[in-house]
């Protein structure tokens, strides 16, 4: 039978949770893998925007030093 499980993840005693979630799942494991995958997913798009964000910064850089990485043709 399937239930709703309310999963929340915390840095020590006291602290607000850093994800809560509330999942339906049959059994707690499952509940506990769905809320994982979801982190891994968010974990892999972060990483992402990081390194897009980290490719700006250094463009930007690269301009003002006047360094120009791709040319188009005039």
């Amino acid at each position: 039978m399937t239930a709703q499980w309310r999963i929340e993840i915390r840095l020590g005693d006291g602290h607000a949770p850093l994800r809560s979630v509330l999942v339906e799942a049959d059994t707690e494991v499952e509940a506990l893998r769905q809320v994982l995958e979801e982190a891994e997913r968010d974990h892999v798009a972060a990483e992402e925007l990081l390194l897009d964000g980290q490719e700006e910064v250094f463009s930007r850089t690269e301009v003002v030093d006047g360094h120009v990485e791709h040319q188009g043709e005039a």
